[in-house]
């Protein structure tokens, strides 16, 4: 699919500009009796032939993977066979619907990782869900039997197939102390140096936009038609983790799989559902108080013994996130002790914060510190600082208040664009006003220091809100963190 897709895909890409620069023509002239003859009967041309092109596009390559369809399926995907899709923990949608679409490939059982209720899961995997797809909620790993419970009397546990992560602090809780249950990794991600099973299992890893795609692929050459509600599904997945293929992740064959999928779910405009999706996840994002902004799409990192981690925002209006900077800069600093459960050594040294502006294609960075300052200042050179609340407060002693935020610019890829620049500068030698959290001459500063007074006397606790979500009382721990003289 991939060697084939370079011409197909980019075809199918022109094709799909085309019927884009005709829509908007057509909006720009609006609706009268002229334009209706003009540039709208263009546009429905260039739709059709989008259309058209995607029908022959998924007949060609279902009938390429008919030919390779004994040696793919009965060789490399035979131990997939009725196993347990799962992807990570606090998931996406790619992870979602990859876990949906290898679970119909393979006969499984597609599971998500955690979240007590459906309605813990973000706004745009349910609306992909339910209003793309016309899907269900997967079932949780932990209270499925054969899964994360205990099997039906006299039955086996299910051997696991990862989807959309190898990372073991990312794998569903159940599975970190039980890797040898994992038969199977199907994911777009570097593999982690933490990443070991005790056999030999099915890999396909591959250096692509989504694990949509890859399931896509796998559609092909096995030769086996997805539904038209996991189609839609999977389609969901890849213009989610592209960013409707702006990312700067997109290959060819994330460009070939939208056509595909689209042809196969009956869906005649991809950019409609890709709007749909981000306009419910903004929706959803903007809803959420601080805790769970900060929590719900993060990874941490680790490079030359500094540890880091970067949560992302992805949303239509950058300015309501921003309008909770203080809030937001408050967690990361919380976020950045929480890690370490009560152990110095495993707290983050850094917190990140990249706000992505899924419209204009840039982002902006929260610093929660002054650490994060001098390792974002060299990352990220040139680019311009300012407080994020405009009067607001320094977070801690070590940076100034116009210096909290900095916007990057075109860079909207935690993996392609974000963390390269952090690694790069933690591998050449960086240094900063602090050691490593895991040295033994660390010292914390002031500002840290009466932070964690205030969390170990239990007055920042969480609680749970019914239609606010989780909620931390942040009186005292705002107090002590902006309390201290600043730059």
């Amino acid at each position: 699919m991939a060697a084939e897709g370079a011409g197909a895909g980019a075809g199918a890409a022109a094709r799909w500009r085309a019927l884009a620069e005709r829509v908007a023509e057509a909006a720009a002239a609006g609706h009268g009796e002229g334009a209706e003859r003009g540039p709208r009967a263009r546009a429905l041309a260039a739709r059709a032939a989008f259309a058209e092109g995607g029908r022959r596009l998924r007949a060609r390559l279902l009938a390429r993977g008919a030919a390779e369809r004994a040696f793919e399926e009965e060789l490399p995907f035979a131990g997939l066979r009725g196993r347990c899709f799962v992807g990570h923990v606090r998931p996406d949608t790619d992870a979602i619907a990859s876990a949906v679409g290898a679970a119909e490939l393979f006969g499984g059982v597609a599971c998500r990782a955690d979240g007590a209720s459906e309605e813990d899961l973000n706004g745009e995997i349910l609306y992909s869900l339910r209003e793309v797809a016309g899907l269900g909620v997967p079932p949780l790993f932990d209270t499925t039997p054969g899964a994360g419970a205990p099997a039906a009397a006299g039955e086996a546990p299910l051997g696991v197939c990862l989807v959309d992560h190898n990372e073991p602090k990312q794998m569903a809780e159940a599975l970190r102390s039980d890797l040898g249950r994992v038969v199977g990794l199907i994911d777009h991600h570097a593999l982690s140096a933490a990443f070991t099973t005790l056999s030999p299992i099915c890999i396909d890893v591959r250096p692509w936009g989504s694990a949509s795609t890859i399931l896509a692929h796998v559609s092909v050459i096995t030769g086996r038609s997805l539904s038209p509600a996991v189609a839609r599904l999977l389609l969901c997945g890849v213009l989610s983790d592209t960013l409707n293929l702006q990312s700067p992740t997109t290959t060819d064959a994330d460009r070939l799989a939208v056509p595909f999928l689209a042809q196969q779910g009956g869906v005649p405009d991809p950019d409609a559902v890709a709007a749909g999706m981000f306009r419910a996840k903004t929706h959803w994002t903007v809803s959420l108080g601080p805790y769970e902004m900060c929590r719900g799409d993060q990874k941490d990192f680790e490079v030359d013994g500094w540890s880091f981690g970067i949560s992302v925002l992805e949303v239509c209006d950058p300015g309501a996130v921003l309008a909770v900077a203080e809030g937001l800069l408050l967690e990361l600093r919380i976020l950045k002790k929480e890690k370490g459960g009560g152990d110095v050594r495993e707290q983050l040294d850094f917190a990140f914060l990249f706000v992505v502006d899924i419209v204009r294609k840039e982002s902006k960075l929260l610093l929660c510190g002054g650490r994060e300052y001098a390792l974002g200042r060299e990352a990220f050179g040139g680019c311009e600082f300012r407080a994020a609340v405009p009067g607001g407060r320094a977070p801690g002693t070590t940076i100034p208040p116009d210096c909290t935020l900095c916007d990057v610019g075109p860079l909207v890829s935690r993996k392609k664009q974000f963390v390269p620049a952090f690694s790069k500068v933690l591998s050449e030698g960086f240094t900063c006003h602090r050691a490593r959290v895991r040295d033994p001459a660390y010292v914390e500063g002031p500002g840290g220091a009466a932070l964690q007074r205030v969390l170990s006397s239990g007055s920042a606790g969480v609680t749970a809100d019914n239609h606010a979500g989780l909620r931390r009382d942040a009186t005292e721990a705002a107090a002590a963190l902006f309390s201290a003289p600043s730059l």
